[in-house]
């Protein structure tokens, strides 16, 4: 019997074991389902541990900020109760050292006019602390003068207080007492002042006693100072006993009877401050789990938002991961096979929509690389050769109209040889221009430009000068045609034809300690101003290709000249413009010379 039950138990077992394997087989069997699986992990572990670590962290530091919260409030409370205290205090010691009250507590009741001057002042004291329940006055046995509508026999404990304050031999002490509750009439818990009343203006060592002072607190107010140290439902605050832990006084009067060592296991904060020279101290509590409530409704909102996002995200996992994975895989061999330079290949389109559409266009993609890499490759023959002719054709026409303009005005008013002048330099600058070389020297150029500048003084006169320096070294250095001419142009154009006198251009041309060239036109007229000024340095800063565009730019001489210099010479050279007012405008060309390699292929590309 027991061996056939064992192999039956053991049949369950392998049985149990072999429908695990299937499932793991099943699951593991297909990149589908390992995918499903791994991706419910991921979100399940993820949701799990980002709920588990904002929950703690904000309950920790919720908890904190409300200890933070009451030590304060605590803290402040209890400055304030003392400051009472401490005023009463000083205001029984003003009458424990005045003689005069001495001698009426000595002669209590006999003497009318100090008797009224005394129990106004009791009065006044009543007033001025409203959280007094009483003020006795009394001699050790004999007459009393009571403020407070309380007679003698309401005071519960006075023989107590009486026997307390006379212990103490004249020092003042704050001591726990009883009274009754105004609402209920059930005794109650406060705390009292006494102190003896001793005959000073002798000249015995040890003063005799002649009476004592007794002031007691309000249960009532003590009950309303409590609750108006914050009102939150989940607080509360109590006063209690620094030895036994009992609660004497609280904001709850539930509370009120029961020991701090019976709260500690309801799950709460405490914050403890001891009252100064009392028995008592101001204890804080607060509910965690009220004020984990918003949180915890936070964190499971989470929860549920967690399970609904991620029962969506399998779902959409297992419509989509079918249709995805097994074209993705074709077209990774593709990618691969385009990785290794095989530009020839063509997937086979089994799949519609856009895993389709990704592999037609991947196919078309593949074919349009190798013709591109064929057309790049022919076009950046002729690329060069082009971006230079495109530049050098964007000739501003202003100067051949101001020439003529002042031919035409010369022929009419004048009949001299400057006019034979002026047409020689002109026709001289056009066969320059209109020659077929693309490259001349410095010295060629500036011989250009002296033309160009005795053409423009015979319109300007007087209101222009120039000057150029230039190292005769760097004569034979060969440049484009034309390249600073463009300059020069502005020059006039923008500067000297707003100037009605004292005009100053300068030409410098020079070599640094690099081997770089430099090219400087400057002149003294007013500054760019500053917005346009950043527009064309801007202008300048981009790369070539960002200034293809259908527009016509604003200023085509200087972007030209930049253009010219980076095509020839590379991206590191170019263009670059300052001005300032009170020291003109300077732009300056830099450049390199070219090796003989660079020259003859201009030459050939030529």
């Amino acid at each position: 019997m027991g061996s056939a039950k064992g192999g039956a138990i053991g049949i369950i077992m392998l049985s149990i074991v072999q429908n695990i394997k299937n499932v793991y087989d099943y699951i593991f069997g297909s990149l589908f389902r390992k995918l499903l699986i791994s991706f419910f992990a991921i979100i399940t572990i993820t949701v799990t541990m980002l709920g588990s670590y904002y929950y703690t962290k904000t309950s920790q530091d919720i908890k904190r900020r409300e200890i933070r919260n009451m030590e304060t409030l605590s803290e402040q409370a209890a400055s304030a109760l003392e400051t009472k205290m401490t005023g009463i205090q000083n205001t029984m010691w003003n009458f424990f050292s005045d003689i005069r009250f001495q001698n009426f507590v000595i002669t209590l009741g006999a003497n009318p006019e100090a008797y009224d001057e005394f129990s106004d002042k009791l009065s006044q004291f009543m007033s001025d602390y409203p959280e007094v329940d009483f003020f006795v006055v009394s001699q050790l046995e004999g007459n009393q003068l009571l403020k407070g509508n309380f007679k003698s026999t309401d005071i519960i404990e006075f023989e107590r207080l009486k026997q307390l304050a006379v212990s103490k031999n004249g020092r003042g002490a704050w001591v726990p007492s009883v009274t009754f509750e105004s609402r209920t009439g059930q005794e109650t818990s406060t705390l009292a002042y006494v102190q003896a009343l001793k005959k000073t203006n002798n000249f015995i060592a040890d003063f005799p006693l002649i009476g004592i002072m007794m002031v007691q607190l309000s249960h009532e107010s003590l009950t309303q100072w409590l609750q108006g140290i914050w009102e939150h439902e989940a607080a509360d605050y109590l006063l209690t006993d620094q030895e036994t832990g009992q609660i004497r006084i609280a904001s709850n009067p539930d509370l009120r009877g029961r020991y701090l060592d019976s709260l500690r296991d309801e799950g709460l904060l405490f914050v403890t401050y001891p009252l100064a020279n009392t028995p008592w101290s101001l204890v804080g509590i607060a509910n965690t789990k009220a004020l984990l409530v918003e949180v915890e409704k936070l964190a499971l909102n989470t929860i549920y938002l967690g399970i609904a996002c991620l029962l969506g995200s399998l779902l959409m996992a297992s419509l989509l991961s079918s249709r995805i994975l097994t074209p993705l895989k074709e077209l990774k061999k593709g990618i691969v096979m385009v990785e290794k330079g095989d530009y020839d290949i063509q997937l086979s389109i089994g799949a519609r929509g856009e895993i389709g559409y990704i592999i037609y266009r991947f196919n078309q993609m593949a074919a349009e690389i190798k013709s591109l890499i064929m057309r790049i490759y022919e076009t950046d023959l002729v690329r060069k050769e082009s971006e230079i002719k495109s530049l050098q054709s964007q000739i501003n026409p202003h100067f051949l109209y101001n020439t003529l303009g002042v031919i035409e005005s010369l022929a009419t008013l004048h009949d001299d040889d400057r006019i034979s002048m002026i047409s020689r330099s002109l026709a001289k600058m056009f066969r320059y221009n209109i020659s077929s070389d693309r490259m001349s020297t410095i010295q060629m150029e500036l011989g250009q430009i002296r033309l160009y500048l005795y053409i423009q003084q015979q319109r300007y006169g007087e209101r222009v000068h120039y000057t150029i320096e230039s190292d005769e070294q760097l004569d034979w250095v060969q440049i484009p045609k034309l390249l600073f001419q463009p300059l020069v142009e502005n020059c006039f154009v923008h500067t000297f034809d707003r100037m009605t006198a004292d005009g100053l251009l300068k030409i410098r041309i020079w070599r640094d300690s690099h081997e770089r060239l430099f090219i400087s036109v400057w002149n003294n007229g007013p500054a760019i101003e500053k917005g346009k000024l950043k527009q064309i340095q801007e202008m300048l800063g981009n790369s070539i290709p960002h200034r293809r565009s259908s527009e016509r730019p604003t200023s085509v001489g200087l972007l030209n000249v930049h253009h010219r210099v980076k095509l020839l010479y590379g991206n590191e050279y170019g263009l670059s413009i300052e001005s300032h007012p009170e020291q003109g405008t300077e732009a300056v060309i830099c450049f390199r010379e070219l090796s003989e390699e660079e020259r003859k292929s201009e030459d050939i590309d030529h």
